[in-house]
């Protein structure tokens, strides 16, 4: 099975590829404009591993919380690749994305929301090494994030804009300059396919968390 995965949630756009056994990825940090940068990077990686776009079977894309324009992108880019062959897309949370590439079992991730604000989230890693989620994702200023007991990890540009405003406790297992990655979009994105939580293009939907965001794209 073929499988592209794209997270361009943050500044950092990566895309990946698992084609047979092989997975391959790329990414360009600091991307000023993501959306020619994610489909130059895909070009390449298609052409570096002689992949036509026939051979994908299946899209996994970071499906946010996240840069608003970056999960426009993600989801505009999947869906564009998806419809015409009918392909499944598998919505991932760049917040797991993120934890899932930090160090731990036990993971804070969160995003710089702006407006003094971060997206999080709490994980754990289960036997398989995939995070689950636990609890809901939230948007919360800094000093409201709730300090969970036996986490061991704090990782996101959330915690690195605003460490000194979280709690102390949490911020003992800082990990700065983690960012979500496409390689742990395609991991999360393999296991969610395998359980049939994929959706067909048009659902192919970004997740704001801010209702007002999410009203004012509709």
């Amino acid at each position: 099975m073929n499988v592209l995965a794209i997270e361009t949630a943050t500044a950092c756009v990566s895309v990946a590829l698992k084609r047979g056994e092989m997975i391959y990825e790329r990414q360009v940090r600091d991307a000023a404009a993501r959306a020619e940068t994610v489909l130059d990077l895909l070009r390449a990686l298609c052409a570096d591993t002689d992949t036509g776009w026939e051979m994908i079977d299946a899209i996994a894309f970071g499906r946010g919380p996240g840069s608003f324009t970056g999960l426009r992108v993600a989801a505009a880019v999947a869906q564009g690749l998806a419809y015409p062959r009918d392909l499944p897309v598998i919505p991932v949370s760049s917040l797991a994305a993120l934890a899932q590439g930090a160090p731990g079992q036990r993971v804070l991730a969160a995003l710089d929301a702006r407006r003094e604000e971060v997206y999080y989230g709490y994980f754990r890693r289960a036997d398989n090494g995939l995070v689950l989620a636990e609890g809901d994702e939230q948007v919360a200023p800094p000093e409201r994030v709730a300090c969970m007991a036996g986490v061991e990890c704090a990782v996101g540009s959330g915690v690195d804009q605003y460490a000194d405003r979280f709690s102390p406790a949490l911020m003992r297992g800082r990990d700065p300059g983690r960012v979500p990655t496409a390689s742990a979009v395609l991991a999360l994105g393999l296991e969610a396919y395998g359980r049939g939580a994929w959706v067909r293009a048009c659902d192919a939907l970004p997740v704001y968390l801010r209702d007002d965001v999410a009203q004012a794209r509709v």
